[in-house]
């Protein structure tokens, strides 16, 4: 194991001091490996990682593009810069990548069409993203978080409600831990008017994630629908304390407030 030509060790040892958080050992401990490894493709993999976690955007743009160049099987590692693109919401450039990747129709096209779909839906161009989804599930039906990201985008656009719906309980039924999956669910009962089925299952989801601000929003809401009004203000304020930008839900917070303080 301590042999400096053993590349299986030094993998291992990359990955350790990977695990560990010792990042910058780690790298230079994956580049001794050599070329003609098999272990080196997922070695530069995790290079291209560790590069995001090590460098400012610019740089860690710069070396992943740097490794991409170098590497004629480089599939995986421009999956991680469109996923890198995507994480610091640059989703034009997300768009750009994950658009050449599908190109290749790999095993995973259903994901990059689902991937390219929520930069589509980040962006605003629902009709794109849209599209996508669907694309998605024709390659790779009933793939929860699929399911729900197109059935959320359905309700809160308020179509095709009764197929949401149903799209949503089948996406609870294959991953009931998923939060994100629940409260979508729950915000179709409540679009379907039945709010205390979407109550019981809105309250389920704080329990599970209570600084969940969209989920503290939609609970205001539902308390509100049913004359809750105290306690909708009060999940209300709670939201709008914990909403991070990418939210996009603190204007629509503060008019509600200003509307029913009185």
């Amino acid at each position: 194991m301590i042999n400096p030509n053993n590349d299986e060790a030094l993998f291992i040892k990359a990955q350790l001091f990977q695990l560990i958080g010792n990042l910058h050992i780690a790298e230079s401990t994956y580049l001794e490996i050599n070329k003609l490894s098999e272990y080196y493709l997922e070695a530069q993999k995790n290079l291209a990682i560790n590069y995001i976690e090590i460098n400012d955007y610019n740089n860690a743009e710069k070396r992943i593009k740097k490794l991409i160049d170098s590497n004629i099987e480089n599939y995986q590692i421009k999956k991680i810069l469109a996923g890198f693109y995507r994480t610091k919401k640059k989703y034009s450039e997300a768009i750009i990548h994950y658009s050449e990747l599908i190109k290749e129709n790999k095993n995973d096209l259903w994901e990059i069409y689902y991937l390219r779909g929520i930069c589509y839906e980040r962006s605003k161009i629902w009709n794109l993203a849209e599209k996508d989804f669907l694309q998605s599930l024709e390659i790779k039906e009933d793939t929860p978080n699929v399911l729900n990201y197109l059935a959320y985008g359905w309700i809160e656009r308020e179509l095709n409600i009764e197929t949401a719906f149903s799209m949503l309980s089948k996406a609870y039924s294959a991953n009931p831990n998923s939060y994100y999956i629940l409260d979508s669910l729950a915000w179709a009962h409540f679009k379907k008017n039945e709010l205390y089925k979407a109550l019981e299952l809105m309250e389920k989801v704080i329990d599970m994630v209570p600084g969940e601000a969209i989920s503290l929003d939609h609970l205001g809401d539902i308390y509100f629908a049913l004359n809750r009004k105290r306690e909708a203000i009060y999940f209300w304020q709670q939201a709008m304390d914990l909403a991070e930008s990418e939210d996009e839900i603190t204007e629509k917070i503060k008019m509600k407030l200003i509307k029913n303080a009185g």
